[in-house]
């Protein structure tokens, strides 16, 4: 494998709006932190921004890092639940101190060496069903193979759910990402009901006009639009794989309930593979029920 070239591939990302808003504006990135934080800073020359280039998501680039007053902070955009965000956090922050010790035989000295403290926020905006709390703290440890002693390690993903509705007093502390909500949320509202692209232009009129990201949307115009046609196609994509998962899952589940019967049919693999959701849940409480594959056979023609 040319390992050279993979990388050299995974360079070519593109940004979010997420990544665009809060990863290249400091004064964004300085009220964010302080929304998340409680604090008031406003010398936003003296955040330095530690995002890391080679670090994408569907070849998309939704992360944000930054140093500032001795805390390492990584904001992360996620439109869809993954519970191994700890995981992913823990690998990134790795790679950031991994940066910052230059000398690798510092970390043998009898001096211990100083790192800034970590913080990992996640903001949200998927599905509320899977997420539906306003806060959720997920922890590496739920991914260990065998439970460690409490507080022994630990890895906490803190994850924010910044959809319409939610987190109102965090969204008021920071207008950029308050005004990123508001777009994000009017695009798919008129997603709906037409084209994505008429949506986005219909979404970045109706802000410009109610001062919503107003100088944003007006110098990023084209940009954001083509950020936001990617980022959603994205979005379906991954919402089309995660949904053929599902769907293979269940044929698996059903063909492991049917073999207990005999050898299945071919004829039978084929048909349940066009079956949807409600159809497979049918056959599969069939083939539980009857007591040989004859039977089974008998009761599907």
């Amino acid at each position: 494998m040319n390992f050279s070239k993979n990388y050299n591939a995974n360079r070519e990302y593109k940004a979010t709006l997420f990544a665009k808003l809060f990863g290249e504006d400091k004064e964004n990135a300085l009220s964010l932190y302080n929304a998340v934080n409680n604090s008031n800073y406003t010398n936003a020359d003296e955040l330095t921004f530690t995002t890391l280039d080679d670090v994408v998501y569907m070849k998309m680039k939704n992360d944000v890092s930054f140093l500032f007053d001795k805390t390492m902070s990584l904001y992360e955009h996620q439109s869809t639940y993954n519970p191994n965000m700890p995981l992913r956090g823990f690998l990134y922050f790795a790679d950031l101190y991994r940066q910052r010790i230059k000398d690798n035989e510092e970390i043998y000295s009898k001096n211990i060496v100083k790192i800034p403290a970590p913080k990992y926020i996640v903001f949200y905006n998927g599905s509320m069903k899977d997420m539906p709390e306003k806060v959720k703290e997920l922890y590496l440890s739920d991914a260990f193979d065998r439970p460690t002693e409490q507080g022994k390690f630990e890895w906490t993903a803190t994850m924010v759910n910044v959809n319409m509705g939610m987190n109102p007093e965090l969204l008021a502390k920071c207008k950029a990402l308050e005004g990123y909500v508001i777009f994000v949320d009017k695009v798919r509202s008129y997603n709906k009901n037409m084209p994505l692209r008429n949506a986005v232009d219909q979404a970045v009129d109706e802000c410009v006009e109610s001062g919503v990201l107003e100088e944003f949307l007006n110098k990023h115009r084209k940009e954001v639009r083509n950020m936001v046609l990617t980022e959603f196609d994205e979005e379906k994509f991954l919402k089309m794989v995660r949904a053929e998962e599902r769907a293979e899952g269940r044929l698996e589940n059903f063909l492991d309930i049917l073999r207990d019967l005999g050898e299945v049919p071919l004829e039978v693999v084929e048909r349940a593979k066009a079956l949807n959701a409600e159809g497979l849940k049918e056959w599969s409480k069939l083939a539980a029920r009857v007591e040989t594959m004859q039977e089974f056979l008998k009761q599907i023609k």
